[in-house]
């Protein structure tokens, strides 16, 4: 969502609880998947705030964003439904 746009600088990610409940995911995995943001400079985490998006500058490079596509077109997603979702997300933006 971040290399998307869908959230911006300073924008708060929901917890780790929040996420895992969500996905129905181990709350460890959810806090791994953070701590490799956090390592990629994607996010920031703040003592007893949450997590955030990074400055800008400090965010993800463009292989996030190609490894995300390439882990859509392998679950099965086909190109137009990506392009589709993105001119809807940058739809919702600009609202």
């Amino acid at each position: 969502m971040i290399a998307l746009g869908a959230l911006r600088e300073g924008d708060a990610l929901p917890s780790v609880r929040e996420v895992a409940i969500a996905e129905k995911i181990n709350p460890n995995t959810v806090v791994r998947a953070y701590a490799l943001l956090v390592e990629e400079g994607a996010i920031t985490s703040i003592p007893k705030k949450g997590y955030f998006v990074a400055k800008t500058g400090t965010g993800p490079s463009k292989s996030i964003l190609r490894d995300s596509l390439r882990d859509l077109l392998a679950m099965g997603y086909k190109e137009d439904d990506i392009l589709s979702e993105l001119q809807t997300l940058k739809g919702e933006h600009h609202d």
